[in-house]
């Protein structure tokens, strides 16, 4: 499932992966959970890696229902969705690289928002007997 990173980042660091350093032009598909996160269509992102999604292997994940929704300049996956899941993502660039207590990524505060509306959810639930999604 995963393969060698197809091309290399120019003016990386010495020693560093081959994927690595902020890198622009990643594509997010609108009406995406990513899409929704951002509101932009193209972003740049942290990455700091040598292994990205094997491409023969990214019809398998639509058939399992994942959505495909950020690609790289030349097209390569760079994130998933499961839909109807209340938060389920996951991405090749890592958006912890770039997140601080001061300013946190909005990939994290999505995360804490998603987690803070499941507590209220279960809260609720409790206080009147209903079921959590």
């Amino acid at each position: 499932m995963i393969a060698p990173v197809a091309c290399a980042v120019p003016n990386r660091a010495a020693g560093a992966p081959k994927l690595s350093g902020a890198i622009g032009g990643i594509t997010l598909k609108p009406g995406s959970l990513l899409h929704s996160i951002y509101k932009a269509e193209q972003v740049e992102e942290e990455f700091f890696c040598n292994y990205e999604v094997n491409a023969a292997y990214v019809p398998r994940f639509e058939a399992a229902g994942l959505a495909l929704t950020a690609f790289g300049a030349g097209g390569e996956l760079r994130a998933v969705e499961l839909p109807g899941h209340p938060f389920f993502l996951a991405t090749l660039f890592q958006p912890q690289l770039s997140s601080t207590p001061a300013q946190p990524h909005p990939i994290v505060l999505a995360f804490l928002r998603a987690a803070q509306r499941l507590r209220q959810a279960r809260r609720h639930a409790v206080a009147t007997g209903a079921q959590v999604q």
